[in-house]
């Protein structure tokens, strides 16, 4: 089963006041392990997070071949910007692409949908075996989108979410938490004046993406929204105890 959804939450518990665990994008396969009610506790195949989840945002889809890469999109009744928007989709969603003319690429939609196809900007997906070189720039494209704790739709995102998202672009699944993030198998960096882009800061709770030897990207709830800032002053504004747990190099 897929979610057919722009997206979902999913949550620890079968509740709407339970709280949010993270997000399922549309497209992404899981697996059922249990149901109660109105709710089905699944496991992501994408990164194996598992929590609970609405069952009327999951459905029949077939193998995705393509992934969402602008931060949003829409699926259009037609090849033409002015026809019907049949819903929007937010970057890392996973499609099936038909055909793709030109400019437009058609969409498989999911079973019992009201249209069997959609189409969408040829610009807007890029296949899911492709890799881009500067994952960084997703990351930075993303800047001003809202804070969301638990959010990886790109209408509200949180640090670890962030940098999963844009580094699947460069080719690689990586954890959905933090704390799992430390888990990668990456090279470690031990001098800070080493620094440079495409280096992730990790403190507890909290990631950082470097944009250059001196900047950063990241999803806060200082600002509410992503930004670029020197990282000293993410630095000053933690908490004496929660200084840089690690630094990795991405790249």
């Amino acid at each position: 089963m897929h979610i057919i959804q722009p997206s979902t939450q999913m949550k620890e518990s079968p509740n709407e006041n339970s709280a949010l665990e993270t997000e399922c994008l549309f497209g992404e396969k899981i697996e059922i392990k249990d149901s109660y009610m109105e709710w089905v506790y699944c496991k992501s195949e994408t990164d194996n997070y598992s929590g609970w989840i609405k069952k009327n945002t999951i459905g029949a889809l077939g193998n995705p071949t393509h992934r969402v890469i602008a931060n949003r999109s829409f699926i259009y009744e037609r090849k033409d910007a002015k026809s019907n928007c049949l819903f929007y989709l937010p970057m890392g969603a996973k499609l099936v692409i038909k055909d793709i003319q030109a400019t437009w690429a058609k969409v498989s939609l999911f079973t019992n949908y009201d249209h069997e196809n959609g189409y969408i900007p040829s610009n807007h997906i890029i296949k899911l075996n492709h890799s881009v070189e500067d994952w960084v720039a997703i990351a930075e494209n993303l800047i001003n989108t809202p804070y969301r704790w638990g959010g990886k739709d790109t209408i509200g995102i949180d640090c670890s979410a962030l940098l999963q998202l844009s580094y699947e672009n460069y080719g690689e699944i990586i954890p959905r938490n933090t704390i799992d993030q430390l888990k990668v198998q990456k090279p470690t960096v031990s001098d800070i004046n080493a620094l440079r882009r495409g280096f992730v800061v990790f403190w507890k709770g909290h990631v950082a993406i470097m944009t250059d030897k001196l900047n950063c990207v990241h999803a806060n709830a200082f600002h509410m929204k992503t930004i670029i800032e020197p990282l000293d002053e993410v630095v000053s504004r933690m908490n004496k105890e929660n200084k840089i747990f690690k630094i990795f190099n991405f790249n």
